[in-house]
């Protein structure tokens, strides 16, 4: 085998990280093989040192199908491996000649089967990667990146704790209150530093910070890998959008994640990593595709005035948690 293909266009960077435990098994499975991977920006920059990854191709955020079809008419592939079906992306993976293409990692999966591992047993069952060659994922990030993040975080004592306030989807957003509320109770009962990273609501973050007080600041923004060290150098993340605690976990940093729209079965953290489900009894969720739920696109929660998954998990239930990790318990 000379070239693998592995096609990952969901659109999170949280996606990415999900389906990296798939993309580096393959690598060691075939490491005569030049693997290539197709996805968007900011993620590929997660995979640019990557040893396991030839060539990192990037596809304009609305531009899925047309960078598939430019990639299989660049190279004949070996094998073609790909988590995403929508726009005809199958379709024209199973016509493009390729030697094998496996184009469903998902396959109806139960309730609590978690999505990389969902990915690995099939690719195990396919054939087309080795068990010895599973592994948990890892990032490669430089010394640069690791020292410019050590740095910015200079003035933080430990334990260090990251509050990532904001989300892919409105439905997602843990209220800001509530992160407040945490931010306080951490630094009264752990002498924790509190690091508040800025996505793309720096007016949000500042205010959490400055209503927090004493022992709170924000981390600016940077390049996707600097965000990645940083958090590699702090003690726990709590977040609700999964990209910051997949990215947590794979840096061996325990999480708290907390959970609303999605299903903390399928992409949660397994322990030590803490998951978070809030109301559990929704009459209105669907486990085996979230996205189908009337709450995800509107941002628009139909059995209250705001999210009520969301605000069911409490200030009270994060802190226990994230104590716990702090602890080592």
């Amino acid at each position: 085998m000379r070239a693998i293909l592995f096609v990952e266009l969901l659109g999170g960077i949280g996606d990415l990280l999900i389906a990296l435990p798939a993309i580096q098994a393959l690598g060691r499975s075939h490491p005569e093989a030049a693997l290539r991977v197709l996805t968007f920006a900011p993620g590929a920059e997660l995979l640019r040192h990557d040893p396991l990854v030839a060539e990192t191709i990037v596809a304009a955020s609305d531009g899925a199908r047309r960078a598939v079809d430019d990639e299989l008419a660049r190279h004949r592939y070996d094998l073609i491996v790909s988590d995403t079906r929508y726009e005809g992306i199958a379709t024209a993976i199973e016509a493009s000649g390729a030697g094998r293409w496996v184009t469903d990692l998902w396959r109806h999966p139960p309730p609590h089967e978690r999505v990389a591992g969902r990915f690995l047993a099939i690719l195990l069952q396919e054939g087309v990667i080795a068990s010895a060659a599973i592994a948990p994922p890892r990032l490669w990030l430089t010394s640069e990146e690791w020292d410019q993040a050590e740095t910015a975080l200079a003035d933080c004592p430990r334990p260090r704790v990251v509050l990532w306030a904001e989300a892919g989807m409105p439905i997602k957003r843990w209220p800001a209150a509530n992160f407040v509320a945490l931010g306080r109770a951490l630094r009264d009962r752990c002498a924790a530093s509190l690091v508040v990273p800025i996505g793309d609501d720096a007016a949000g973050a500042g205010e959490i910070v400055a209503a927090i007080g004493a022992g709170a600041r924000v981390l600016g923004r940077g390049p996707l890998p600097r965000f990645a060290a940083a958090l590699g150098c702090c003690d726990i993340v709590v977040a609700a959008d999964t990209m910051a605690t997949h990215m947590a976990a794979t840096l061996g940093v325990p999480a708290v994640t907390l959970f609303g729209p999605g299903w903390h079965g399928r992409y949660g953290q397994a322990p030590p990593h803490v998951n978070l489900q809030g109301w559990t009894a929704c009459p209105l969720r669907d486990i085996a595709d979230f996205t189908r739920q009337e709450c995800w696109y509107s941002g628009r929660c139909p059995c209250g005035p705001a999210p009520v998954c969301m605000a069911a998990t409490t200030p009270e239930q994060v802190l226990a948690a994230a104590v716990s990790l702090l602890e080592g318990g």
